[in-house]
């Protein structure tokens, strides 16, 4: 997963920030270029990893646009605590399933 989402961002397709899986979904912070879909890009790459590994994704994905810096670092920070939320660790840097690596103990990204 971490080589796609790699190279979707070399290939200008996205520019992720944050990507953290937990065992039933998957959070992100994603950009997008203006000239693009994101529905599709989404579409596409879920459609790649389904092929290419045994994750199984349900249809469709919930979309939230960030309008302001305080905005996304609140957002980033409620993805970083999910794993705790969810009784799975009790300290943020100990969820390794988080890209990119590390970045579970930053305040923002």
């Amino acid at each position: 997963m971490v080589d796609s989402i790699e190279h979707y961002a070399r290939n200008g397709k996205w520019w992720p920030q944050l990507f953290l899986a937990m065992p039933d979904h998957l959070h992100a912070l994603i950009s997008f270029p203006p000239e693009t879909r994101m529905e599709k890009i989404v579409r596409d790459w879920k459609r790649y990893i389904a092929k290419n590994t045994p994750v199984r994704w349900q249809d469709g994905f919930f979309d939230h646009r960030i309008r302001d810096d305080k905005s996304l670092q609140e957002k980033a920070a409620y993805i970083r605590m999910n794993p705790i939320r969810a009784g799975l660790v009790s300290h943020r840097n100990e969820w390794r399933y988080i890209w990119p690596a590390g970045v579970a103990s930053e305040t923002a990204r």
